[in-house]
């Protein structure tokens, strides 16, 4: 069992056969972030969607929790899964892409390739935006979580009544504990390991960075770091890139998929 996650994480699986690919999600969001990627995939792999500790239907976290506690219970799932044998993709976006970089640090001989979203290199020991986060979770509760959700999406975007839906639809299973939760995972997230552990990636690694996200100049600045990792923008989307243009966002991992010899579906789709 991970440290400080007192019970096995909630996921949803699409796909009976094929590798297994999992999703890791944002901060406040749920699996559900990645519901267009999961149907879509899931014709040719396992596709495991995670609720991470604190988040959705998964246990709350204890005081301590780290990024890497978080890495070893979404291993636990894949091992669930697929019964602790062969390789898989990964995918995370912003919270989830640091917790998706822990998981190929952990078990790299497991990894197939990473997939980041909405992410970017801020140098430490404080990354300072997770912890103004923080802050305004425990001072302002749970009402900020809405905002959060839809603060992701460019201005465009956040006024489509599909993407009101989704964020009403996530703080549906808010409880008591949640903000306590979320305010903890950005305190996890605020404290940044030592910058050289961004120097190398060892797996294949795309990163998709939309143009209207804040964390699109960072999202540049880590491409840079991480030698031989592959770039993609999505002009206009904000930090939900993957749910604001699905369709471009697929078509970027199919390519980064097939250069690798992973997909096995048609190409153009």
């Amino acid at each position: 069992m991970a440290k400080h996650i007192p019970g096995p994480l909630y996921y949803q699986q699409q796909g009976a056969t094929g590798p297994v690919m999992i999703f890791l999600h944002s901060t406040p969001d749920d699996h559900r972030l990645w519901l267009y990627q999961t149907a879509h995939f899931s014709a040719w792999y396992r596709t495991i969607a995670v609720d991470l500790a604190g988040y959705g239907r998964s246990p709350i976290p204890q005081d301590g929790v780290t990024l890497a506690d978080q890495a070893e219970a979404c291993w636990e799932v894949v091992d669930r899964v697929d019964g602790g044998g062969g390789q898989i993709v990964v995918q995370g976006n912003s919270m989830g892409s640091f917790i998706a970089f822990h998981m190929c640090k952990q078990r790299p001989e497991r990894a197939h390739c990473l997939i980041m979203s909405g992410t970017g290199f801020i140098p430490g020991p404080v990354r300072q935006p997770m912890k103004v986060w923080r802050e305004r979770y425990l001072k302002e509760g749970i009402g900020l979580r809405h905002y959060q959700l839809l603060d992701h999406f460019s201005d465009a975007a956040k006024k489509k009544p599909e993407v009101q839906y989704y964020a009403n639809m996530v703080v549906e299973l808010n409880n008591p504990a949640t903000v306590g939760a979320i305010a903890a995972m950005n305190g996890a997230l605020m404290n940044a390991e030592p910058d050289s552990f961004w120097e190398d990636c060892p797996v294949p690694l795309m990163i998709v960075s939309g143009t209207a996200d804040r964390n699109h100049p960072a999202a540049e600045v880590l491409h840079k770091r991480m030698k031989g990792s592959q770039f993609r923008v999505v002009e206009g989307a904000g930090h939900a890139v993957m749910q604001e243009n699905p369709a471009l966002y697929d078509s970027y991992c199919i390519e980064f998929l097939d250069s690798l010899g992973l997909w096995p579906g048609p190409k153009g789709n």
